[in-house]
């Protein structure tokens, strides 16, 4: 078996944990390989353990763990870095526990602030660069990490309280939709649910919002002078909580005023 062949089969025996791939090594390469083995498992798990801490809370560490292990065996690694293995982890998180409903949004929102956490970074938006700025030319934009979760649980209260070290409250549906902001303010991840406002702008964030574009969009909700002052609201406490960036100038906006 030349080198080639010998990586094919020892990826493949990883994978599936099938002895047939490894036969030619003999009898006397068993030890080592079983001890390979676990230690290529062990890493995955532990890869999921440290992004998942209150999901693994939440099911309880067996069945978070036989969860995970199903997942190892039929999923492996495809990325140089374990940094993307949650992902499909996450993924699968309702079809390994279809009988609850918070499981899948709690790891959702646990990758998302996993994600965050080694984004590319981006300049936050502050109150020290209100004056300084053109608002007609700026737009508005993710910050580091910035994405929008849509649920239907009370995951992320769930979330909140077992980061608390508090008993979590009961599983429950929410009465609506819920829409969560994700981002990284300085070195920490963050997440907060939004308001109606806010969860209409940021739906649109696929590409940098002209800020004249905001303006507009709330105007034609609230009327002039009440959208104006909504604007600025929101703006202010963008910049307080550092959850967008700014470009300038703006590139074409998806958020058309309606006629």
């Amino acid at each position: 078996m030349n080198l080639a062949g010998l990586q094919q089969s020892i990826r493949a025996w990883l994978e599936t944990g099938d002895t047939d791939y490894v036969a030619d090594l003999g009898g006397a390469a068993r030890p080592g390989l079983n001890i390979y083995l676990n230690n290529y498992r062990t890493q995955l798990l532990n890869c999921l353990d440290q992004v998942f801490p209150h999901t693994r809370s939440w099911l309880g560490s067996d069945r978070f763990h036989t969860g995970a292990r199903c997942h190892i065996m039929a999923t492996p690694p495809v990325a140089w870095t374990l940094d993307a293995y949650p992902a499909s982890f996450a993924a699968e998180v309702a079809a390994l526990f279809p009988e609850d409903a918070v499981a899948p949004e709690l790891a959702e929102l646990e990758l998302a602030l996993s994600d965050a956490q080694t984004a590319t970074d981006r300049l936050p938006l502050t109150r020290d660069m209100f004056t300084d700025l053109d608002w007609e030319l700026v737009a508005v934009t993710h910050a580091s990490g910035g994405r929008v979760l849509r649920h239907t649980s009370n995951a992320a209260e769930i979330w909140s309280a077992l980061s608390r070290a508090e008993s979590p409250p009961a599983a429950k549906n929410a009465e609506s939709p819920i829409d969560i902001l994700v981002w990284r303010s300085h070195w920490d991840p963050c997440f907060r649910v939004l308001d109606a406002d806010e969860a209409e702008i940021f739906a649109h964030m696929t590409t940098p919002l002209p800020f004249t574009d905001i303006c507009v969009q709330l105007e034609q909700k609230h009327g002039a002078q009440a959208g104006i002052e909504r604007a600025g609201l929101l703006l202010a406490r963008w910049a307080d909580d550092q959850a967008v960036s700014i470009v300038s100038p703006p590139l074409t906006s998806d958020l058309s005023p309606e006629a």
